[in-house]
């Protein structure tokens, strides 16, 4: 039985270069003609690694088909979220191999395709969580502990489903980053406690012995620390003014008003 996709990978059976068809049919034919050495069914998005071929017919939305008659396992309605899991995996290795970086990445098991990635970077000591689907506050916090008790720096990127974590992030260390894709890229959000988000190309980060380094993060920090200060100088206040009317009484004793004198006549 033969399975309809909107999704291939072009670098081999075991590839993670993915594309999806764009649904303007001129686009889908341009594809085709500029990916001529193949299209695949990923094994690494779970798919069977077999040849596909790009169908653009009249009256029929454009679509891939695998080659002869090959019988492969993988839905087509759960190819969607596998395939943009790989343009996360190579968009990541990509940035990290530009540096001179080996890194080690693995994925971590979630809803098909869309768990996540943990991708271990031992030459700075440092770890990079990219996390595609909804974590729990609880979970986060375990992972979160247990992956710091490895390694120097933890860094969690968080796709568009896992905003909840990023909040709980954010919450607890005044910055937070976001991805999402764009074209073959990733675009990382730098993320403040003020609710501002400042969006750059991932090639504009850094990852050192000293931690993720991103344009504007430094900013949130800073902005961070003060309203931290700024809470802190609050309470002190307020516990200042409760001292102050609870002693008020003991401190400050009534004095009588004194007599009205007669009105003189």
């Amino acid at each position: 039985m033969s399975i309809e996709l909107r999704w291939a990978v072009t670098d081999g059976p075991a590839g993670t270069a993915a594309v999806t068809l764009p649904e303007d049919r001129a686009a889908v034919r341009a594809l085709g003609l500029h990916r001529g050495s193949g299209f695949w069914c990923s094994r690494e998005a779970g798919g069977c690694g077999g040849r596909l071929v790009l169908e653009v017919r009249e009256g029929a939305r454009p679509h891939f088909r695998h080659w002869g008659d090959v019988r492969c396992s993988f839905p087509g309605s759960d190819a969607g979220p596998a395939y943009e899991h790989l343009r996360y995996r190579r968009a990541v290795a990509a940035w990290l191999a530009a540096q001179g970086l080996r890194p080690r990445l693995e994925e971590v098991p979630g809803p098909p395709g869309s768990g996540g990635l943990h991708v271990l970077v031992a030459e700075v000591g440092a770890a990079v969580e990219v996390q595609l689907s909804p974590l729990p506050d609880t979970a986060w916090r375990e992972r979160d502990d247990r992956y710091r008790r490895r390694v120097r720096h933890v860094t969690w990127l968080y796709g568009p489903a896992a905003e909840a974590a990023a909040d709980t992030e954010l919450a607890v260390r005044g910055v937070a980053y976001a991805v999402r894709r764009h074209n073959t890229g990733l675009l990382v959000g730098v993320r403040d406690v003020d609710g501002g988000t400042r969006w750059v190309r991932l090639g504009a980060c850094r990852l050192t012995a000293d931690g993720f380094e991103a344009p504007g993060a430094a900013e949130a920090r800073a902005l961070h620390v003060r309203r931290a200060a700024a809470r802190r100088e609050a309470a002190r206040r307020a516990a200042r003014c409760a001292e102050r009317a609870a002693s008020g009484p003991r401190d400050h004793p009534r004095v009588e008003a004194p007599p009205l004198l007669p009105f003189p006549a």
